[in-house]
């Protein structure tokens, strides 16, 4: 037995098949699957080490079939952490699966320092506090990026922006990031505050890179920078997953965006108990239906409340956004913040 399927095996005996991962998980409600569950895939994965069943393509999938919303690991009386487990699962699992959009983003991420194969724009060495804007607003959604630099330069004199992969993609997708963390760590000297959009980036950063890693609606509410808007709104407010649960923002958003002149309508299911909207994960390139209902069926939440949705994730925003039709708008709330989608009723 490897060193990595001995991992494996010390993570998944920790659960006690209790079952209470069930009540939360997201991908459970779709499939009505055990295994779709983080009980179903612990034991799966037991079962294959153990030689009880054979090591199938199907079994090893299942590792992939997840969010990693972290639902579960928060209700679980054992205390694992189901994104421990899975990025060894998958890391172990990836060579034996023919998965060749993984293959390709694992290495390209590797090979040319981010999961979209293009250049970064050079970074800003300016100060102590650093905006991270991550690979997502960088090279999928610009304006969150431009808006969160104009946001914290209106009360931060010397902002740095740090631009690089903190490496979310690889622990995704089934790569090993140990070593490219490693290398990025230079990077970071010299910087007391980064400030991320992307609250997987501010996660990867707290807990991979051990720096003071800080969400953007805190930051604004520390420096200051958001003014009121020029328009009232009223609008849902959907929690980030990696935000809420994964690093504990919740009353930070709403305050800001409050104090902004937002009338904020809670959805259902918000806070700490928010329901993921199926963009994380790796879940849309892994299992893109299940992905898509997931996000339908939020967007029908927030639809039943308020024409407007917002969020602080640049994942989640295209991922409803996308998924949006005509009778609900998603914004980005950073956006919204900086005067970009001022015409917003």
């Amino acid at each position: 037995m490897s060193v990595g399927e001995r991992e494996l095996l010390r993570l998944a005996k920790r659960c006690m098949r209790c079952g209470f991962c069930r009540a939360e998980c997201p991908l459970f409600r779709l499939t009505l699957s055990d295994g779709s569950t983080a009980r179903g895939k612990l034991q799966s994965v037991l079962a294959m080490l153990r030689g009880e069943i054979g090591r199938s393509s199907r079994a090893m999938m299942r590792a992939f079939e997840c969010t990693t919303c972290g639902a579960c690991s928060a209700m679980c009386p054992a205390g694992v952490r189901m994104e421990e487990f899975l990025e060894q699962a998958r890391r172990s699992f990836l060579q034996e699966l023919e998965l060749p959009v993984h293959e390709w983003m694992v290495e390209a991420t590797l090979s040319t320092g981010n999961p979209f194969a293009a250049e970064f724009e050079a970074s800003v060495l300016a100060g102590e506090v650093a905006f991270f804007p991550g690979c997502t607003s960088h090279f999928r959604a610009k304006e969150i990026e431009r808006s969160c630099i104009s946001l914290l330069k209106r009360s931060v004199r010397r902002l740095s922006v740090l631009r690089f992969c903190c490496g979310a993609p690889l622990m995704t997708f089934g790569g090993d990031a140990g070593g490219f963390v490693e290398r990025n760590l230079s990077k970071l000297e010299g910087i007391e505050v980064v400030v991320c959009h992307c609250p997987t980036c501010t996660k990867v950063l707290r807990e991979r890179y051990r720096v003071h890693a800080v969400h953007i609606s805190q930051a604004l509410l520390e420096f200051g920078g958001a003014e009121p808007l020029r328009n009232s709104l009223r609008a849902a407010y959907h929690d980030p997953c990696h935000l809420a649960r994964g690093c504990g923002v919740v009353e930070e958003p709403r305050e800001l965006l409050s104090t902004a002149g937002v009338e904020l309508v809670e959805l259902e299911h918000s806070g700490r108990a928010t329901r993921c909207c199926g963009a994380g994960g790796g879940l849309p390139v892994s299992f893109p239906e299940l992905s898509a209902e997931l996000a339908r069926r939020r967007l029908a939440a927030a639809k039943a409340r308020a024409e407007v949705l917002l969020t602080f994730c640049p994942t989640c925003y295209l991922h409803l956004s996308g998924a949006a039709g005509e009778s609900l708008r998603v914004v980005d709330a950073s956006v919204l913040l900086a005067g970009g989608v001022h015409e917003v009723r």
